[in-house]
């Protein structure tokens, strides 16, 4: 039986559609998992900031797309490219278990962050890592970069950075771990939302197709990815406003804790919740409107307007 997995096309999320393929593979033996490979607006445009798309989901709504021309099956994607309400007519259905959850440090010459000198130029193109490293060290310059893994490595070769921050996961995923120079620890650096995830979406109504992308589900990332994404959710954030959301599923219980920050990284917002497996999606909302009562909303709003077309560019 043929079953489509629509995906990226990019190194990383060809990575994510083969261990799927090869996971639903020892699952069912009847299933022929093929990958579907499409271009998303992200993959296209990777000049834009992603902040100033002017739109959510621009790396997943092609391949979604599929889903609904009957093109593939499942959807393929980083969890935390996701967003966290999905189009009418989708289900996020499973994740795969979960990889390294750090972001890391890779420098042209193999310093640490407090080792860099002062107004060196550290590369990202996410707001929380940028607010966060500005709230480490601010005498460094936060450039942005987009493009996929093998992309930014190109770049810092050429010169166009002193260092990248990249996702641990991705850099290990495509065998490239021995270019990290530091692993952060999550409480300097909290991860984004869903790291180390990887997501498979279906069609709400195919019944069958749920079935069969069920039995590779792994329960503990299943729960902490439904505790950290009610908590974006209820934030209402995204990838313009530094948020880090990182959930632990250990036995029966859950531990999450959440940072919001100014772009400047300079103001902070956080906190912690405890609770069961079973009540993760509960706990991500409540940690996420004691943040909202502390002053995390006009953080966020704050952060959307700088995100405006005619904003000042970073």
């Amino acid at each position: 039986m043929k079953f489509h997995l629509a995906t990226r096309k990019s190194p990383l999320a060809m990575w994510q559609a083969d261990t799927t393929a090869t996971q639903l593979r020892g699952a069912w033996s009847d299933l022929e998992p093929e990958p579907l490979q499409i271009s998303s607006s992200g993959d296209i445009d990777r000049s834009t900031d992603l902040a100033r798309f002017g739109r959510i989901g621009i790396f997943t709504v092609e391949v979604d797309r599929a889903l609904f021309e009957g093109r593939a099956q499942v959807a393929v994607h980083s969890l935390k490219d996701m967003v966290t309400t999905l189009d009418d007519g989708l289900e996020l259905v499973s994740v795969l278990g979960r990889g390294a959850v750090q972001d890391a440090l890779v420098g042209r010459e193999g310093k640490r962050l407090e080792e860099l000198a002062e107004g060196a130029r550290v590369a990202t193109g996410s707001r929380r890592r940028a607010a966060m490293l500005k709230a480490a060290r601010p005498d460094l310059q936060v450039v942005g970069i987009r493009g996929n893994v093998g992309g930014r490595l190109d770049k810092l070769e050429r010169g166009e950075a002193d260092a990248l921050i990249m996702a641990r996961a991705g850099l290990e995923r495509l065998g490239l771990g021995e270019r990290i120079t530091q692993v952060f620890d999550t409480e300097q650096f909290l991860p984004a939302v869903g790291q180390g995830i990887v997501g498979l979406v279906c069609l709400a109504d195919d019944e069958e197709s749920k079935r069969r992308v069920r039995a590779i589900t792994d329960m503990e990332a299943w729960h902490e990815a439904q505790a950290e994404r009610s908590l974006l959710r209820e934030l209402r954030g995204g990838c313009n406003v530094p948020v880090g959301g990182h959930a632990r599923a250990v036995e029966d219980h859950l531990v999450i804790k959440a940072r919001v920050l100014s772009l400047d990284g300079q103001v902070v917002v956080q906190g912690m919740r405890r609770g069961l497996r079973e009540d993760a999606e509960a706990i991500g909302l409540e940690l996420a409107q004691e943040l909202n009562d502390n002053g995390a909303r006009e953080l966020i709003e704050a952060a959307r307007v700088d995100s405006q077309p005619n904003s000042n560019v970073e």
